[in-house]
C-alpha cells in the first residue's frame, strides 16, 4: 500500500491506493466491538489503534490490550494481533493508523537502573541514550512487524512520548537536577558556570514580567525547548527509515494556547523544527481546551494554518466529553466539563465541524473512555456529519480571512510562568477574536516570511517579543498598506518596540491599570511591569486606562494596544475601520470560507448574517434554502443551535 495527502479543489484528503478518504477518523482509548462498528457503520473507515502497555494521567492502562515491547530487544506482537484482529472484524473495510507509545516501560526503568521517567521527565530522559537506541529498535521492529503482517491495512504511523502523550516535559521536578544534566546545559550553554534555576526561580512571581536575555530561567527554558524537538524528529527519522515515506507520518507537538503556568513549562514551544520537518506528514491536536462550553466558540490548539504552510496536514482531535461521559469509567473516574445534555452535545460537535472544515483539516471523533456516543441521538449525528463532510470535500475550498493573527512561541518564554501574561496575550485574545464576526487565519510569526499578506487586510500581532530580523524585514517589504495591530511589547526584546511600531509610548508608574472601551474595562490578570501609556499627539486616541492616560491609539496603519484580554467589541471595531468585511455585528461562534457561513448563539434567537454578496444557501444541517435580501442573511434559531449555510449560488 502507499498512502499519501492530496489536495482535491484545495482540499487535503487521504489517499491510500489510488482511491481517496474524506480525512475523519475514530479513536478510543477503550475500542470495542460496539463503538468500532458504531462508527464503521456510519461512515467512518479510518481508525485509530493505539499501542502501549503504559498507564495514562489518570492511572488507567491507554489500552486494555496490553503492550508490545516487553523485555531487553523482545517484543510479543500478539496484544497487537489481538487488538488489530477486533478493529478488522467490526470495520471490515476500515484502514488503520498505529500510533506507538515510546516512552520507558517499568521493566526498562528498573533493569537499566533509571532514575528519570519519560513519561513526566522528557527532558531529562532525552539524555539517556540507551532509552533512545532501544526505543529505536522498538519502533522499528514494530513497524516491521506491522507491515509484513497488516501492511495493506495500515495508512499511517504517529509516535508518542512525554506526558498525556504530546511530548510535555514536566519541569516541575526541574529542582532535582542531575549530574548529566547539568553537564549537558553547562556544554549547550557555552559556560562552565551555568547553572541549571530552581523551582522557585521558575515559579518566581516578581516584577519585571518580562524576562531578558540574560534571565537564568530563559536561558534554561530556551534549552529545554530545543531537547524534546531534537529527540521527536531522531524517532520520526527511525521511522522512514522502514517507512520510506510510502506510509503517513504524524505525531501530536506543539501548541500555542496553552493555560498560564503550562506554556512555558511542557518544554515544546520549539515546535517550529518538528513542523518544518520532512520526515513527519501530520500534526495532530486536540480542540482548544479555553473555548469549549456552549457560550463559547470553537477553536484550536495550534497555529492551525501554518500547518499547511509547512506542507503538513493538520488533524483536529475533537475530544470532547458528551453528555454520556458523566458516568464513572473503569476505576471510578468521573469527569469534568461534562454536556448537560444531547441536544448541548450535538450543539458544539457541530461547531467543532464548522470551525475545522473551514480549515480545510482532518478530524477524528474521540470516545475517549468508551460509550460517549452511545445513544441513537449521537450515532445519527455521526452519520451526519460524515455526509456533511463528503458534500464539503468535494467542492472547491480555500480561506476568505481578511485578517491574519500572528503568535510568536519562543517570545511566551520572555513571560513570567506564574503570571497569566501567556494566556492574557495570547489563547483569551485569540478567544475574543472568534467572536469579533470576521474569519481570521492563525499563524507563527515567522510565517510573515513565507506567506502573501497582501490576501489580508488587518495584521494581528498577539506576542511578538521577540522578533527577528528576516520577519522585521518581511513586515517592512509586504505590510506598509496593511493595518497592524500590535499588542503590548512588540520587539522589545530584538531592539525595542519604537523600531516597529511608529506610536511613541512612555513606561507608566503603574502595575494593575485597567482599560476603558465603551462598557468594557479590560486588561492584564496579574500586576504587571513595564506598562506603557501612549505618548505621541499624532496618534488617534481609541481607548484610555481608567486614570485617563491613553492606552491604544491609531497612526496611520498602526494600532496600539497596551494591555491583553482585549474584548471582541474593539477586535471587531478595528477590524471594520481595516476595511474588513463583517459578518456579524454580535458575539458568537462564526466560521467562513469559500463554501459556506456558520453560526452558533447563545444570546439571541433572531440572527441576521451580512453576506459579501446576494445569494441562495442550503442549511446542512436542519435543511432549508434561504436567499438574502440587500446582502443579509436573516433567520431564526433556537438558543443553542449551529448552523451550517452552504453557498448554492451567488446572485448578480
Amino acid at each position: 500500500m502507499i498512502a499519501r495527502i492530496v489536495t482535491e479543489n484545495g482540499n487535503k484528503m487521504f489517499e491510500i491506493d489510488g482511491k481517496t478518504f474524506v480525512p475523519a477518523g475514530f479513536f478510543s482509548f477503550r475500542p470495542t466491538p460496539a463503538n468500532v462498528s458504531l462508527f464503521y457503520r456510519n461512515g467512518v473507515r479510518l481508525f485509530q489503534v493505539r499501542v502501549t502497555g503504559l498507564k495514562n494521567t489518570w492511572g488507567m492502562n491507554y489500552s486494555n490490550y496490553g503492550g508490545v515491547w516487553v523485555g531487553d530487544h523482545t517484543y510479543d506482537f500478539s496484544a497487537l494481533d489481538r487488538q488489530l484482529e477486533m478493529f478488522m472484524k467490526f470495520a471490515p473495510d476500515g484502514y488503520f493508523l498505529l500510533m506507538i507509545q515510546l516512552d520507558m516501560p517499568e521493566w526498562w526503568r528498573i533493569e537499566n537502573n533509571c532514575q528519570c521517567d519519560s513519561y513526566t521527565q522528557l527532558c531529562e530522559a532525552a539524555l539517556e541514550e540507551k532509552w533512545i537506541l532501544d526505543a529505536r529498535d522498538y519502533l522499528q521492529a514494530l513497524i516491521r512487524y506491522a507491515e509484513e503482517t497488516y501492511g495493506e491495512r495500515i495508512f499511517a504511523y504517529g509516535i508518542t512520548a512525554g506526558s498525556s502523550n504530546e511530548w510535555f516535559d514536566n519541569k516541575a521536578n526541574s529542582h532535582k537536577v542531575s549530574e548529566r544534566r547539568a553537564a549537558d546545559y553547562k556544554r549547550k550553554a557555552g559556560d562552565p558556570n551555568a547553572v541549571i534555576p530552581t523551582k522557585e526561580q521558575i515559579r518566581s512571581r516578581t516584577l519585571p514580567s518580562l524576562r531578558g536575555d540574560g534571565d537564568p530561567v530563559y536561558q534554561f527554558q530556551k534549552y529545554c525547548c530545543d531537547l524534546t524537538p531534537s529527540l521527536a524528529m531522531r524517532f520520526a527519522r527511525a521511522a522512514q527509515e522502514i517507512l520510506d515515506h510510502q506510509k503517513l507520518f504524524g505525531l501530536f507537538f506543539g501548541y500555542a494556547n496553552l493555560p498560564p503556568h503550562w506554556q512555558n513549562r511542557v518544554a515544546t514551544n520549539g515546535y517550529e523544527k518538528v513542523w518544518a520537518c520532512d520526515d513527519i506528514d501530520m500534526l495532530f491536536a486536540p480542540a482548544a481546551y479555553s473555548c469549549r462550553k456552549l457560550e463559547d466558540a470553537s477553536s484550536f490548539q495550534s497555529t492551525v494554518d501554518s500547518v499547511a504552510v509547512n506542507n503538513k496536514l493538520y488533524l483536529h482531535e475533537i475530544d470532547h466529553h458528551t453528555y454520556l461521559s458523566k458516568y464513572p469509567s473503569e476505576n471510578g473516574q468521573i469527569m469534568d466539563c461534562i454536556y448537560d445534555d444531547e441536544p448541548t452535545t450535538i450543539a458544539v460537535l457541530r461547531r467543532e465541524l464548522c470551525a475545522l472544515a473551514a480549515k480545510g483539516g482532518a478530524l477524528y471523533w474521540f470516545d475517549m473512555q468508551g460509550g460517549w456516543y452511545a445513544s441513537l441521538g449521537l450515532e445519527a449525528e455521526i452519520r451526519h456529519e460524515m455526509n456533511i463532510l463528503e458534500q464539503l470535500y468535494q467542492l472547491p475550498h480555500h480561506s476568505v480571512s481578511e485578517i491574519a493573527v500572528f503568535i510568536d512561541p519562543m517570545s511566551y518564554l520572555r513571560m513570567q510562568d506564574e503570571s497569566s501574561m501567556t494566556a492574557d496575550c495570547g489563547r483569551n485574545n485569540r478567544n475574543a477574536l472568534q467572536h469579533c464576526g470576521a474569519p481570521f487565519d492563525f499563524f507563527n510569526l515567522r510565517d510573515v516570511t513565507k506567506i502573501d499578506l497582501n490576501r489580508y487586510k488587518m495584521c494581528v500581532f498577539l506576542n511578538a517579543i521577540e522578533m527577528s530580523d528576516d520577519v522585521k524585514k518581511a513586515l517592512s517589504e509586504k505590510a506598509r498598506e496593511i493595518t497592524k495591530v500590535w499588542l503590548y511589547a512588540p520587539n522589545h526584546a530584538t531592539g525595542g518596540i519604537a523600531e516597529v511600531c511608529p506610536i511613541g509610548l512612555r513606561e507608566m508608574d503603574a502595575t494593575n491599570e485597567k482599560v476603558q472601551y465603551g462598557q468594557r474595562l479590560f486588561g492584564f490578570s496579574d500586576p504587571t511591569s513595564p506598562m506603557y501609556a501612549v505618548d505621541d499627539k499624532g496618534a488617534e486616541i481609541l481607548a484610555t486606562y481608567t486614570n485617563g492616560m491613553p492606552a491604544c491609539a491609531r497612526k496611520g496603519k498602526d494600532v496600539y494596544i497596551a494591555v491583553g484580554n482585549v474584548p471582541s467589541e474593539l477586535w471587531r471595531d478595528l477590524a471594520r475601520a481595516a476595511g474588513v468585511h463583517i459578518y456579524t455585528d454580535t458575539p458568537g461562534a462564526f466560521y467562513a470560507d469559500s463554501r459556506f457561513v456558520a453560526r452558533q448563539t447563545v444570546w439571541e434567537t433572531d440572527l441576521t448574517v451580512h453576506m459579501p454578496f446576494d445569494c441562495v444557501l442550503e442549511e446542512m444541517f436542519d435543511g432549508g434554502i434561504y436567499k438574502t435580501e440587500n446582502k443579509d442573511l436573516k433567520y431564526t434559531a433556537e438558543r443553542g443551535k449551529t448552523k451550517l449555510f452552504l453557498i448554492r449560488e451567488i446572485i448578480d
